[in-house]
């Protein structure tokens, strides 16, 4: 099976970062494609159609919104968004590491210190991210895409089910609980009947997983029902006519 392109989705208006991870993804002999935008919010108009395997994410690119000189969501509300669709490795500042260790935790995003060798560092987190992807890419289809119904679950066998089965419901399942849990952190600690800064984010993030989780849910469903159906012999004997009986 020939694999399939991988897209790596750059959420950076720093033109020597996107430089050099088009260097250094594009020219390393895979089938890869680098995607860029300069904002996160440009970046949740398209990730769902672009269907990356990585977004590589600059936390400068997250700082305000669009169109308008208001700040954005917290960089983790702002992650999690895109967390959702893919891996996120993010470069940002030391102040924000904190903020963004229940992400890492649970293994929905990795985060980079800004340093000189921080771009270096984060192209080798997307490498390593990108070979976990394409564990999947072949039989699973990668993100969004059937398991090529029987004939993909024969391949897989009963664990790599398994292990598709917790990759694809992990990862929204971990951002609907990690977003509700800041969500209600920070409403118990302000205790002023409001929603704190960047509580629609979560909220908005929160029923995009729900959906993707019920939408996996069902394909995953569909598709072991192909391949039960395959799995079944055939009602008729070798010869076409029907199956002998036993006297």
């Amino acid at each position: 099976m020939t694999p399939r392109e991988m897209t790596i989705l750059l959420v950076s208006d720093d033109a020597e970062l996107r430089a050099a991870a088009r260097q250094e993804l594009e020219t390393s002999g895979q089938r890869r494609r680098v995607a860029s935008v300069s904002t996160v919010d440009a970046a949740r108009r398209i990730v769902e159609d672009s269907a990356p395997a990585v977004i590589l994410l600059d936390e400068a690119a997250g700082g305000a919104q669009e169109d308008t000189a208001s700040p954005g969501p917290p960089l983790d509300a702002a992650v999690s968004s895109l967390a959702c669709y893919a891996p996120v490795v993010v470069i940002g500042d030391a102040q924000h590491q904190d903020e963004m260790s229940g992400l890492v935790a649970a293994g929905a995003a990795d985060y980079v210190v800004r340093t000189g060798e921080s771009v270096t560092v984060a192209l080798g987190l997307v490498e390593r991210r990108l070979r976990k992807a394409e564990m999947f890419s072949g039989s699973a289809g990668g993100h969004g895409a059937p398991l090529a119904a029987a004939d993909g679950l024969r391949e897989l066998g009963a664990e790599g089910f398994g292990e598709v089965l917790r990759h694809e419901l992990n990862n929204p399942l971990t951002g609907i609980l990690g977003n509700a849990e800041l969500l209600l952190a920070e409403i118990r600690r302000k205790h002023d009947g409001r929603l704190p800064h960047g509580a629609a984010q979560r909220l908005e993030t929160i029923a995009t997983l729900a959906v993707r989780l019920r939408e996996t849910v069902r394909r995953l469903s569909q598709d072991w029902e192909a391949h039960r159906l395959a799995e079944q012999p055939p009602l008729d004997g070798p010869d076409g006519g029907a199956r002998p009986t036993r006297p």
